[in-house]
C-alpha cells in the first residue's frame, strides 16, 4: 500500500498497534501480527458502513447533512463524493468499479428504498430496482447485484444480473429472507422460515437452495468466499463465529468467547469480526491457515461493521468521539531463517551467566572476564548481521561474500573455545605456543563448541557453487 498524505480527512499513516502475541484458539500464533493502523476519514460528522476492494474504501458519510456515499482510493490518496442527491444513501458495497447502495431519493416519506448503482469507469449512476415497495440491504459480484425486498408483503431475496439487464426472485417463501451476500455464483442469506433464523444458500449455476445450518437457535450475518460460509450464531447462549466448508461439509465453531461476536467477514483464509469479549468492541480476526486468533485493535472506543480484502481491514471507529473510518494493514514478522536462529541461540547462551557462568571465562578478574563475554557476543552479532546480508540479497557474489565472512567469524571463534574439543583440556596462557581459550572449562565449552560447529556446516551448505 502507497503512503497515505494528509487531507482534510486522512491524516498521516501512524504505526499504532506493533507486535500483538494473538489470542489462540488452539494453538499458539507462530509469527506476530504487524497492524499498522491509518485513519481514512476523520472528517467531523459521521460516517459508516465501511467495505474496501482493491484499493478503494467506500463508506456512507453525513458531513451534507445527510447519508452520502463516498471513496478513497488507497493507491492515489483521493477521496470522491459519488452521490449529491439530498436523501438518505447507504448500505454501500463494491466490486470492481460497480458500487452499488440503497438509496431513499424516490419517496423517503413512504419507505420506498431502491438500489442503485455507480460505475467509476464511465461515471454513470443507474437505478437498478424500481418497484415502489422496500429494496435495501445490497451486495454485488461480478455482474450479479442482490438485495432484500418486500414487494410480496414479506422479505424475500431478489437478484438482478447487469450482463443480461434481468431481474430474478430467488426466494419465495412467505417467512423473512434477509442479510444476503453473495461470491461467484452462490447466493447466502439469513432465513426465518423453520421459526428461528438459518443460514440458506442459492446455486445461480444450479437453481439450487440448500439449508446449511440446522440448529434451533438464531444464525445470522452471513459472509461467504470461495466454499466457505461464516456467521455469527446464538447455539451456546451468546453470539459466536461459526463456518461451514461448502467442500468438505463439515462445520467449525471459530469463537468460544463468553462475549458477544458478530457481524464476520472473510476474505481468503482470514476471519474478521466485531468483539465483546474486552468491554467495548473491538475487531478480531482468525487465520485459517495457523488456526490463531489476533485481537486487531485495541482502543478503548469502540471499532464494529469490519470487512477485509486481502491484507487490508477497514472499520468503524469511535475513539474520536463519533464514527470514522480507519483501516488496518496487517502483516507477519518474518521468520527467522534456521541459520540465524542457530547463531541467536549460541548467542544467547554465550551471553547468559546461568548457562557459562562469570567465572569460566579465562581472565585475572571479573572485569577481563567480563570482557571476553562481551567480544564472544559481538562476533555472534557479527554472525548474525553477515547471514542477514546474504538472505537479503539476491546477487551470488554478495550471498557467498557475506556467508563466508560469518564463517570466518564462526571459526575465530572456535580459536577462543576449541580447547577441551580439540586437546581434551582447554588451552590456558602458560602452554607454549598455544592461544589460551576464552572460555576456561570443558562444561561450559562443551555447550556452544557443537552449536558452533553445526552453524559452519549450515553455513557452507548454503554457500552458492
Amino acid at each position: 500500500m502507497k503512503g497515505l498524505k494528509w487531507k482534510t480527512c486522512v491524516a498521516l499513516a501512524i504505526i499504532v498497534a506493533g507486535l500483538f502475541g494473538g489470542f489462540a484458539v488452539e494453538t499458539v500464533q507462530a509469527q506476530p501480527v504487524i497492524i499498522t493502523e491509518t485513519p481514512i476519514c476523520t472528517e467531523s460528522s459521521a460516517q459508516a458502513g465501511p467495505t474496501i476492494y482493491g484499493d478503494l474504501i467506500v463508506w456512507q458519510d453525513l458531513r451534507s447533512g445527510n447519508w452520502d456515499i463516498y471513496t478513497y482510493d488507497l493507491s492515489t490518496n483521493t477521496e470522491t463524493q459519488i452521490t449529491t442527491d439530498t436523501t438518505t444513501q447507504q448500505g454501500a458495497r463494491i466490486y470492481g468499479d460497480l458500487i452499488v447502495w440503497t438509496d431513499w431519493r424516490n419517496n423517503q416519506e413512504l419507505w420506498n428504498q431502491d438500489i442503485y448503482m455507480y460505475d467509476l469507469s464511465t461515471n454513470t449512476e443507474t437505478q437498478i430496482t424500481t418497484d415502489t415497495a422496500h429494496q435495501a440491504s445490497c451486495a454485488i459480484y461480478g455482474n450479479l447485484v442482490v438485495w432484500r425486498d418486500q414487494r410480496n408483503g414479506n422479505l424475500d431475496i431478489y437478484m438482478y444480473d447487469l450482463s443480461t439487464n434481468t431481474e430474478t426472485q430467488i426466494t419465495t417463501d412467505t417467512q423473512r429472507q434477509w442479510y444476503p451476500e453473495i461470491y461467484g455464483d452462490l447466493i447466502v442469506w439469513a432465513d426465518e422460515r423453520n421459526g428461528n433464523s438459518d443460514i440458506y444458500m442459492y446455486d445461480v449455476s444450479t437453481n439450487t437452495e440448500t439449508q446449511i445450518t440446522t440448529d434451533t437457535a438464531d444464525q445470522q450475518s452471513p459472509a461467504i468466499y470461495g466454499d466457505l460460509i461464516v456467521w455469527n450464531d446464538g447455539r451456546n447462549g451468546n453470539s459466536d463465529i461459526y463456518m461451514y466448508d461448502l467442500s468438505t461439509n463439515t462445520e467449525t465453531q471459530i469463537t468460544t468467547d463468553t462475549a458477544t461476536q458478530s457481524n464476520p467477514a472473510i476474505y481468503g483464509d482470514l476471519i474478521v469480526w466485531q468483539d465483546l469479549r474486552s468491554g467495548n468492541w473491538d475487531i478480531y480476526m482468525h487465520d485459517l491457515s495457523t488456526n490463531t486468533e489476533t485481537q486487531i485493535t485495541t482502543d478503548t472506543a469502540d471499532q464494529y461493521f469490519c470487512a477485509i480484502y486481502g491484507n487490508l481491514i477497514v472499520w468503524e471507529d469511535w475513539r474520536n468521539n463519533n464514527k470514522d473510518i480507519y483501516l488496518g494493514e496487517i502483516s507477519l514478522t518474518p521468520t527467522p531463517s534456521p541459520a540465524i536462529e542457530q547463531a541467536e541461540n549460541i548467542k544467547s547462551i554465550i551471553e547468559d551467566p546461568f548457562q557459562i557462568p562469570t567465572d569460566d571465562f579465562e581472565g585475572a578478574n571479573d572485569q577481563v572476564r567480563n570482557g571476553r563475554r562481551g567480544s564472544l557476543g559481538n562476533r555472534l552479532e557479527a554472525v548474525i548481521m553477515d547471514i542477514q546480508t546474504a538472505e537479503a540479497s539476491t546477487d551470488p557474489s554478495t550471498i557467498n561474500t557475506a556467508y563466508q565472512s560469518a564463517i570466518d567469524q564462526l571459526n575465530s571463534i572456535l580459536d577462543k573455545t576449541d580447547g577441551c574439543a580439540e586437546r581434551g583440556t582447554p588451552d590456558t596462557p602458560s602452554t607454549p605456543g598455544e592461544t589460551p581459550d576464552w572460555i576456561a572449562t570443558c562444561e561450559s565449552q562443551a555447550q556452544i563448541d557443537p552449536l558452533i560447529r553445526d552453524l559452519i556446516t549450515t553455513l557452507e551448505d548454503l554457500l552458492i557453487p
